[in-house]
């Protein structure tokens, strides 16, 4: 049996152990940053400074598809109460209310659905985040813009939604991911001789194509290619026979959506296969030409991932079995 001095030894012990463990409990509370709580700003991709009135926001519309899967990626698709005609993906966006297409968005569709936040793009959508500006803030609402040059500036705008909407740690858990499954692609193939890559979505007696400051350049070098293009300081540029056999690219990529499709007729393999001379190329002779979904092409979002494991398997099947 332990004595009363053992027995008061060891009170004192376990007492001083259980106010080290809330000291250390005490110590984490004060020390974890805080996450905003009331209104908060931010300066957007169009050099707005933002402040975000209904904070977190409970309703938000989205103009734009990568808008729309960046939303979605971090777990707020239940407060996406609009969205416009081309956001398709993912399929709960089937069941969304529709606030007008692309370049025409209805103001009247977005202010009914009383919004807290709208995410909009750049470019032609600025005269509406003009015109929406005003009327939403009369109602608390605040409009961001949301426009990326590069690969970087979409880890920047997933980070500022989730600034913006309260899902901080969800943010930069995507951005780590997807910084990751990059590397990831970059490191197998980094001993590859790398690519000629042609990339075309449309034709109209010339041959659209994308130049040096397009997405799908940038995404091109890091699935282990080079662009053929990449030398035209231009996003979109259409190009001809002579430049196409000049590059001779040794990989074709169509990329495959409304544009490919609306062509006449619709751009695919066998119509490449079937153009002049181009049995000359080397992708033609090879049989190296392949379709692309264009939405994770040219979309913004998380989804550019995606694009870019499809395109290093594409290139260097045998790294990726």
């Amino acid at each position: 049996m332990m004595s009363m001095e053992q027995k008061i030894v060891a009170i004192a012990a376990i007492l001083i152990m259980i106010a080290g463990i809330a000291g250390v409990a005490i110590w984490q509370l004060s020390n974890t940053p805080e996450k905003p709580t009331g209104p908060i700003s931010v300066i957007d991709d169009a050099g707005r400074n933002v402040t975000i009135i209904s904070y977190p926001p409970e309703r938000i519309v989205s103009l734009s598809p990568s808008c729309t899967e960046i939303l979605f990626a971090l777990g707020l698709g239940d407060k996406v109460v609009g969205v416009d005609t081309y956001s398709d993906y993912p399929e709960e966006t089937e069941n969304i209310t529709k606030v007008g297409s692309f370049a025409a968005i209805s103001v009247e569709a977005v202010l009914g659905l009383k919004p807290d936040l709208v995410l909009a793009t750049g470019g032609i959508q600025l005269t509406v985040v003009d015109a929406l500006e005003e009327p939403l803030r009369a109602i608390n609402g605040s409009i961001v813009v949301l426009y990326p040059k590069n690969i970087t500036g979409i880890f920047e705008d997933i980070r500022m939604v989730g600034e913006v909407t309260g899902k901080i740690d969800e943010a930069n858990a995507l951005v780590a991911n997807m910084e990751s499954r990059i590397q990831e692609v970059v490191d197998k193939t980094e001993g590859a001789t790398r690519l000629n890559v042609y990339v075309e979505y449309y034709f109209n007696g010339g041959y659209w194509s994308f130049g040096s400051e397009s997405m799908i350049n940038e995404l091109i070098y890091k699935a282990g290619g080079i662009n053929v293009f990449a030398g035209f300081g231009s996003k979109y540029m259409s190009t001809n026979d002579e430049a196409i056999f000049t590059a001779n690219p040794e990989v074709i990529i169509i990329s495959k959506g409304a544009m490919a499709e609306s062509c006449d007729p619709p751009l695919t393999p066998d119509v490449i296969k079937a153009r002049a001379g181009w049995d000359q190329l080397s992708a033609v002779e090879n049989d190296r030409i392949y379709e692309v979904n264009e939405a994770i092409l040219v979309r913004p979002g998380p989804r550019i991932v995606d694009a870019i494991e499809t395109l290093a398997n594409l290139f260097y099947p045998e790294l990726f079995d």
